[in-house]
């Protein structure tokens, strides 16, 4: 008689041929999404049971490294953007970019409409829970908060200690945490922290 697969207390590790460049989790199955420095990007489910780590799609369609993704709100799609300047809709049965909305589409480099923080790169973005404030973690290590109505920067943090490189929302949109090159920086430890620039915009009524 065949052994039941053993239960672990977290899935197995996923290996990848190239460096991890960019993750993204889906909201309502065990769904990951990973896509690499070399343009590639996988679909995989995942459980806790030993060898149901499964691989299911894979697509080769960048050209260029894979610099974040995305899973649409309803779950049906993923968007992923590339240092290509490639940006793409796949389906996720089949197979960051931000969706603000159906009509509205947000990156990091020039469009119909483009904006400027400072002279550096924008590593990551996050939206506030109602769509109206965009948070962006730049190179320089400043966090900045774009209003999406008004189409300006409302403010800038002063600069952190390294790279920002990425930014979430927690406590329903009340705090922010970024990553860094010196690690994780959240809940506004000093008056440089990031909290400090949600306080500042948080009574905006636009």
């Amino acid at each position: 008689m065949k052994a039941a697969p053993r239960i672990r207390d977290a899935p197995e590790d996923i290996v990848l041929e190239a460096a991890a460049s960019g993750l993204a989790f889906h909201s309502t199955q065990d769904l990951l999404a990973s896509g690499d420095i070399d343009g590639d990007m996988f679909i995989f489910s995942y459980f806790c049971q030993e060898g149901e780590i499964k691989e299911l799609w894979s697509s080769g369609h960048h050209l260029k490294s894979c610099r974040t993704m995305v899973f649409s709100e309803d779950g049906q799609k993923l968007v992923t953007v590339s240092k290509d300047k490639a940006i793409h809709v796949l389906d996720v049965e089949q197979g960051h970019l931000l969706l603000a909305d159906e009509n509205v589409l947000i990156t990091g480099t020039s469009g119909k409409r483009s904006l400027r923080q400072r002279e550096e790169y924008i590593a990551d973005m996050a939206l506030d829970p109602v769509k109206k404030l965009l948070l962006t973690a730049s190179g320089n290590g400043c966090l900045g908060v774009f209003n999406i109505k008004r189409r300006q920067f409302e403010l800038l943090s002063e600069p952190q200690s390294g790279d920002l490189t990425s930014v979430t929302l927690m406590k329903y949109g009340k705090k922010v945490a970024c990553g860094s090159s010196e690690g994780l920086r959240a809940d506004g430890e000093d008056a440089k922290a990031p909290e400090v620039v949600m306080k500042n915009c948080g009574d905006d009524s636009d």
